[in-house]
């Protein structure tokens, strides 16, 4: 009883239901494997989305000779372009090297930064909070996110940080997450993963892309079984009353 009331007072917010919309990936080629059908599904219907990427992805391709400076160019380039087929084309990248060697404070106050200049409806990161999660770069891309939170909505924090301005999200909802909340439908936007992650070339061959697909193909149909709506992607989703002092929307699972 006392949860129904409170989901009638902080309802958890309808994902596909804003303007404008901001995705937070760790490295150069994660919202695609996460969110890309999602992403299209938006772009399609209408919605402004930007991309703000943490890290540039030097550490790592499929050739180990790729590496460092000539690494970056190659996977902001596929970024871009795997962007752009997403109907993307508002891509930013930070200056932070892969591997986790940064601070997640200095990661909130440039993301707190570029949220006041995007004003995005919705923020969507990786979720810090799984147990099973090891990748440095993906907790730290959600703690920051999470920590932009307290800072973008104050005009008084952005100036203790060299900014101006202020802006409150609406929505945070997280991806790569294992209590799913909300729900996007992307029956027919699905293809849209395999096709931005062929753009990545340095980080996936065919049969990387295969498997991923087959993962997510698995999961979407879950989802949309669980909500009865086709394929859908799922996020855990957090409004404004949710983020500070709301502990049982952390159980919120539907």
């Amino acid at each position: 009883m006392f949860n129904a009331i409170l989901r009638r007072v902080a309802p958890i917010p309808r994902l596909d239901s804003f303007a404008r919309y901001l995705f937070i990936g760790p490295h150069p080629d994660d919202i695609e494997v996460a969110c890309a059908p999602s992403v299209r599904a938006l772009t399609q219907a209408g919605k402004h989305v930007s991309f703000l990427i943490l890290t540039d992805g030097r550490m790592g391709a499929i050739d180990p000779a790729l590496s460092g400076d000539a690494l970056v160019q190659i996977r902001q380039a596929e970024a871009r372009a795997s962007a752009k087929l997403l109907g993307v084309t508002d891509v930013t990248f930070l200056p932070f090297h892969d591997g986790g060697m940064y601070q997640m404070e200095d990661a909130a106050c440039e993301i707190a930064k570029h949220i006041v200049r995007l004003k995005p409806d919705v923020v969507f990161a990786p979720d810090p909070n799984v147990i099973s999660e090891c990748h440095i770069d993906h907790i730290k891309a959600g703690m920051a996110a999470k920590m932009s939170m307290n800072m973008a909505p104050f005009e008084s924090v952005m100036q203790s940080i060299g900014s101006s301005g202020s802006h409150a999200v609406k929505a945070l909802a997280f991806y790569y997450t294992d209590k799913p909340n909300a729900y996007v439908a992307v029956k027919k936007s699905f293809s849209a993963r395999a096709e931005a992650l062929a753009c990545h070339k340095s980080q996936f061959d065919e049969k990387m892309v295969s498997d991923i697909c087959m993962y997510f193909k698995l999961r979407s149909i879950r989802f949309g079984l669980r909500k009865m709506m086709g394929r859908s992607d799922g996020y855990r989703a957090l409004g404004p009353m949710h983020m500070h002092c709301f502990p049982e929307a952390s159980e919120w699972v539907r």
